[in-house]
């Protein structure tokens, strides 16, 4: 009887302490997927070799802006261009291009916690920060 206490007791406190941990994000390892701006809009990335492409739209499934970026990757920046497309639902709206510069937070292969603007020209671009949120599957 005491060791089915003992084991239900340490059960209890077990769930408990899992009830109460807060989950652990695992950053990942690629650039490559979907990324959450702070300008509210959802990009895509994709790498190949050490080319980066995105596409961008606003919240509202891009009917403000959409834009195009493509960038080069060396060391822990991405230097690029970038313009905006314009839709049937923009045909007078963001016409905004130019060049951004970015800084990789964490290590391609390791761990991507984001990236940031730390250099630009043109005008139009919202987005300085950009993120995944929790991803603990890695």
């Amino acid at each position: 009887m005491g060791v089915i206490r003992t084991s239900a007791l340490a059960l209890a406190l077990s769930l408990a302490a899992g009830a109460s941990a807060q989950a652990q994000c695992v950053a990942p390892k690629s650039i490559s997927g979907w990324w959450n701006g702070n300008d509210g809009g959802k990009y895509v990335l994709r790498r190949i070799g050490d080319v980066v492409w995105w596409m961008g739209k606003s919240g509202d499934g891009g009917r403000t802006w959409t834009n195009v970026f493509r960038g080069v990757i060396s060391g822990d920046t991405i230097d690029g261009e970038w313009t905006d497309l314009l839709s049937g639902v923009q045909e007078n709206g963001n016409q905004g291009h130019g060049t951004l510069k970015l800084k990789i937070i964490g290590k391609i292969g390791v761990g991507v916690d984001g990236f940031e603007r730390i250099g630009a020209t043109g005008a139009g671009f919202g987005g300085s920060k950009w993120s995944r949120g929790c991803n603990d599957t890695g």
